[in-house]
């Protein structure tokens, strides 16, 4: 595993810093290093454009996260594009899932969140960069003054920490439905044995075609095993267009 980040974002930087203070990630060259996993200061103008041609089980890129409601939240998700590529990485293109890794961190990012009060979120996929090996954002959000909160930046660094000494595998399913904050598949997540790769929110539908919906399935470390619709969270045309797809790819489906 890989971690990335850049001096150029608030956050990233505190949680590096974080974890070469706290966590003993050693200095080796150019990058850090803690029982194989590496910490790599990109120095990338912004979150979004921080390379990703490694060779490596998973990229987690440290970054803040945006919201005008300054909310006090610990996000974590799988960066890629539905539609238009409006924040960067290619149109119509999922990247690689790693649910159980995702799955992973949201479980420690809850647990150490809890301790100073802060919530805990899924996004949906959203925004760049695009790249060839599977990759998950992990995030403070929502304004300058949280991403140099010192207890929200000691939490999200000792999540990261214990997250990557585990290695579990889960079973695996596709989430459809509901808002850009997954809150669905945040409480299904934690509460029980599932992960969850891909999510498209409801606003995404309209324009869900066969190629994106199997990218849905098929972009993904684990095999997916299920479709999960959110069936107060879609409309009635777009249930059933899910549901055709879903039939017509002999892919099992559930209404929650």
């Amino acid at each position: 595993m890989i971690l990335l980040f850049t001096p150029h974002n608030i956050a990233s930087k505190n949680i590096a810093e974080r974890l070469i203070e706290s966590h003993g990630f050693e200095k080796k060259g150019n990058f850090w290093e803690k029982e194989g996993t590496l910490l790599i200061e990109t120095n990338a103008k912004t979150i979004l454009e921080v390379p990703t041609d490694f060779d490596t089980d998973c990229i987690v890129v440290l970054s803040t996260h945006k919201s005008k409601n300054h909310e006090k939240v610990l996000t974590a998700h799988i960066p890629g594009n539905w539609g238009e590529a409006g924040a960067g990485g290619q149109p119509r293109t999922l990247n690689i899932a790693y649910a159980s890794k995702l799955k992973i961190f949201l479980q420690e990012i809850k647990k150490e969140g809890e301790k100073i009060g802060w919530k805990t979120s899924l996004e949906a996929d959203h925004h760049g960069p695009t790249c060839n090996v599977p990759i998950i954002f992990v995030e403070i959000g929502t304004s300058e003054n949280e991403w140099n909160d010192r207890a929200a930046v000691s939490a999200i660094a000792s999540a990261i920490a214990n997250a990557i000494k585990r290695d579990e595998k889960f079973e695996t399913f596709f989430g459809v439905g509901g808002g850009h904050y997954a809150k669905d598949f945040t409480q299904m997540i934690l509460e029980t044995e599932l992960a969850v790769g891909h999510i498209a929110p409801k606003y995404v539908l309209d324009e869900m075609d066969g190629e994106m919906f199997l990218q849905g399935i098929e972009r993904t470390v684990e095999k997916v095993s299920k479709i999960i619709i959110l069936k107060k969270e879609a409309s009635s045309s777009h249930k059933r267009k899910l549901i055709e797809l879903a039939e017509k790819h002999g892919i099992r489906y559930e209404l929650v």
